[in-house]
């Protein structure tokens, strides 16, 4: 797992809004959120996700986007984000190269652990969480990356 401070791994990779290059398109721009996920179209990952898609507004307002990262396949990345409208990229990384890049936890090697990770415009790691933070948590946590 990163350090708290430590500089995130830049990627490229697609998603279900085309492709994301993380240093070009956020660094020195907006905080990310980056919210890792086990399963597509599960109770816990739809929860999770569409509590973001309803604060985005509110992340919006702190300079910061969402992004959702899962090894799933491109077809059930495509259906939950149509089923459910969230507004923000899931990005898929088929081949684990995120997940290992950022050491995000697993399941002995089969599933990905559920994780939010937060990096301030410099892409540093200012935040992590291994579970299902509240939106009021993150949006405090965004508001002290913002006052720094």
């Amino acid at each position: 797992m990163l350090e708290i401070g430590a500089t995130a791994p830049d990627f490229q990779a697609e998603s279900t809004e085309g492709p994301i290059h993380l240093y070009d398109d956020y660094k020195g721009k907006k905080n990310v959120i980056l919210i890792f996920y086990p399963i597509n179209n599960t109770p816990g990952c739809r929860k999770q996700l569409c509590e973001a898609r309803d604060a985005a507004p509110d992340y919006e307002k702190l300079d910061t986007v969402v992004l959702g990262i899962n090894p799933g396949k491109f077809e059930g990345h495509m259906k939950f984000t149509a089923k459910h409208n969230f507004g923000f990229p899931l990005v898929f990384d088929d081949r684990w190269k995120i997940i290992a890049e950022y050491g995000v936890p697993t399941f002995s090697g089969m599933m990905v652990s559920r994780c939010v990770l937060i990096l301030d415009k410099d892409m540093n790691l200012r935040y992590f969480n291994k579970g299902m933070p509240s939106t009021a948590e993150l949006t405090a946590e965004l508001e002290k990356i913002n006052q720094a």
